[in-house]
């Protein structure tokens, strides 16, 4: 961040935040399927002004085995995410 990025963001109190969430869905006592997200905040002279929630990817636990399937800026097919969960819980 330049001087003057700085500046603007100390004169306006712009804080960035970002958080990772999880969640997760139990299939059955040995599966369950964690989505992961990437939450960014800003917040502007004490109010929040704007939310992006972006999915990063999804994690298929089955036992103690983990199947990781990243959902990165390119375009996902849907059909590949479905094989892949759908291979995993049947």
């Amino acid at each position: 961040m330049d001087n003057f990025e700085k500046a603007i963001n100390d004169i306006f109190e712009i804080e960035y935040i970002d958080k990772t969430l999880f969640k997760s869905i139990e299939i059955n006592p040995d599966k369950t399927i964690y989505f992961v997200f990437r939450e960014s905040q800003r917040i502007m002279l004490g109010k929040l002004t704007s939310v992006d929630l972006t999915p990063v990817c999804f994690i298929v636990k089955i036992g103690d085995e983990y199947h990781y399937c990243p959902l990165n800026d390119e375009e996902v097919d849907r059909k590949v995410i479905k094989e892949f969960v759908l291979k995993f819980i049947s």
